[in-house]
């Protein structure tokens, strides 16, 4: 499994990407760690909404017109 300070890092570095102007790769990034982070959750909704949420930023990143 992956660790959560592992995650917490993979996230901290996609939003330093999205400061610096990769907006598109820095939320693909996060949306993974997000999604990520829900895998080992016993709950249903707390396996389920992060994973959601991680789909979602993947796909704003996708449709974005002029992200780099």
């Amino acid at each position: 499994m992956i660790s959560q300070r592992l995650l917490n890092f993979a996230a901290a570095i996609g939003v330093l990407l999205g400061a610096i102007g990769l907006v598109r790769t820095g939320a693909i990034v996060v949306g993974a760690a997000i999604a990520l982070t829900g895998v080992r959750q016993e709950r249903r909704i707390e396996r389920y909404l992060p994973l959601a949420i991680g789909v979602a930023l993947i796909a704003v990143a996708i449709v974005l017109p002029h992200g780099r």
